[in-house]
């Protein structure tokens, strides 16, 4: 049968078997890993600041926090392959773990933290006294006063994807049928949203397959809740669950409830979060901009800076010092999407395997060749209501979702998208003779029709089988840093860290004895629109 994903796949083959030295099949693609540092000895966050040895969180390249100063996140460079993001990512992780077991701590292995006594238990981050170094504090205090701290310590993996030049070459000439006359740069940006908007309807089966947060410790709630089963006395779970994460007890913003931010045009995203980033939220103002000469928050706005808004995909493109991000998408077009939907992997030393990242590979591939259309509202809030029905429902064989479609079973739905994902795996290892593309299909698939291996379904097990989420999590985390522990660092893997953290605070020191002005008059500029 012909269809757009099979007619696409025809066309490229014919495209690489015309152009040998094409590379149209080599994609880039990098890494973020967020964790938790929290103390072996029971688990709870770690109040030490970012370890010295490690270098400034404000500069340093690869190893830096994120919100929290016991929140720290590894950051990866570009690499044209899988091995080389795993590689440098093993690296990150050997060098944190042997410096982390000098102060009794260990990385926090899964997505949602450990216990948290209340929000004055977790530390925001500290980036000097430069104004940049305010300014993300600040933004920070207002993440804390708008949504609480504890909200802010779920962790994740974010997946940085492009595609080489010569793809594009392949892409417009495929699509000139349609005598479009935009610039290279515009069909790029055009093709990312493309792919983002495919991306959204298709995510649930990443939240299914890979979903590993289906419990949390009751320190999460202030309260009780009756959203979730408890397990214990420590840990509320849901009964089909794979991401909490992702659920609307996760990561998620009522202010954010009515952008409507499908990414039809880049010109429509771009104003929708500029708008945001001007409208006054009457529950923001009510906290307050400064009080008692303290900053409480950048703006009192829907938004203090674009990324705050939250989405499970972004369209990214590296912006300059004191640009915004919108500014440099407007300027220079998508240079590449951020997948923000996967969970840390609690089984994987690094969070992630590398056969996920195969299978991002081939998933995101399938999004850009497999046609496109635009989404209108109705089915950009249908989608989000799958994505949420999948977080919470997905492992309940018996619940009927809509896929748009009609309501239908999860196995039917996910065994027809799974054998279109086969189709570009089975062209992608063909045509590059790298059999991992298709592996990572096929072991996705094995899980898929054996649901107890999913690892949203492995991680309940073990908490039923142990104390409960925590300490489950706990004996994993001390597990993989005694893995670590048991390999030397390299004089080499030494020097090379070494190098980086000295760097990091030469640079650092720059950038604070280079300010001029006084924050006030920093933050009003920064802040005035681009």
């Amino acid at each position: 049968m012909t269809t757009p994903l099979s007619n696409a796949l025809k066309a490229l083959d014919a495209f690489c078997q015309q152009n040998i030295d094409a590379t149209p099949l080599t994609f880039h693609r990098g890494v973020e890993r967020e964790a938790l540092r929290v103390k072996k000895q029971d688990g709870r966050i770690s109040h030490l600041p970012h370890p010295q040895a490690l270098g400034s969180a404000l500069t340093h390249d690869s190893i830096t926090t994120d919100y929290s100063e016991s929140l720290m996140e590894f950051i990866t460079g570009v690499h044209p392959s899988v091995e080389g993001v795993i590689t440098e990512l093993e690296t990150i992780h050997h060098v944190v773990n042997h410096t982390l077991s000098k102060q009794d701590e260990c990385l926090w292995p899964a997505s949602m933290p450990c216990y948290l006594a209340d929000n004055k238990d977790v530390p925001i981050a500290n980036y000097g006294t430069s104004n940049v170094g305010k300014l993300k504090y600040v933004y920070r205090e207002g993440l804390s006063n708008r949504y609480g701290r504890i909200m802010q310590c779920i962790a994740g993996m974010h997946y940085n994807f492009s595609f080489d030049e010569s793809f594009w070459e392949f892409l417009q000439s495929y699509k000139a049928q349609s005598q479009n006359t935009e610039s290279l740069q515009d069909f790029k940006s055009n093709s990312y949203f493309s792919l983002i908007r495919n991306f959204r309807r298709n995510s649930w089966l990443l939240s299914y397959l890979f979903g590993a947060s289906p419990a949390v410790d009751t320190s999460f709630f202030n309260q009780e809740t009756d959203k979730l089963k408890k397990l214990g006395t420590q840990t509320y779970y849901g009964q089909h669950a794979t991401s909490l994460r992702m659920s609307d007890l996760g990561y998620q913003n009522n202010a954010q409830a009515d952008l409507f931010v499908c990414y039809n045009e880049v010109s429509t995203y771009i104003d929708t979060l500029k708008q945001a980033l001007k409208t006054p939220y009457s529950k923001y103002q009510s906290i307050g901009l400064k009080v008692d000469g303290k900053y409480q928050q950048l703006n009192t706005n829907i938004l203090q800076i674009e990324n705050e808004y939250y989405s499970d995909i972004r369209p990214k493109r590296v912006a300059q010092p004191g640009e915004h991000p919108s500014t440099a998408l407007h300027s220079r077009g998508v240079e590449y999407i951020e997948v923000r939907i996967m969970d840390i992997d609690p089984f994987s030393p690094i969070g992630m395997n590398e056969d996920t990242l195969y299978f991002i590979d081939v998933f995101l591939v399938f999004c850009m060749l497999t046609g496109d259309s635009l989404l209108e509202e109705k089915e950009c809030h249908a989608l989000r209501e799958l994505q949420q029905e999948i977080a919470t429902h997905g492992r309940d064989s018996s619940y009927l979702f809509d896929f748009g479609n009609g309501k239908v079973s999860l196995q039917d739905q996910g065994l027809k998208l799974l054998n279109e994902l086969k189709q570009v795996a089975e062209y992608l290892t063909a045509k590059t003779g790298n059999d991992k593309y298709l592996h990572s299909i096929e072991k996705e698939l094995a899980v898929f029709n054996s649901p107890t291996d999913l690892p949203s379904n492995k991680i309940l097990s073990l908490a039923e089988s142990s104390t409960g989420y925590t300490a489950a999590m706990l004996e994993i985390a001390k597990n993989q840093q005694e893995n670590w522990l048991a390999s030397p660092l390299s004089e080499t893997t030494k020097q090379h860290f070494s190098s980086l953290a000295e760097a990091s605070f030469k640079k650092h020191l720059e950038i604070e004895s280079s300010d001029t002005q006084d924050f006030d008059t920093y933050l009003t500029e920064y802040l005035q629109p681009q």
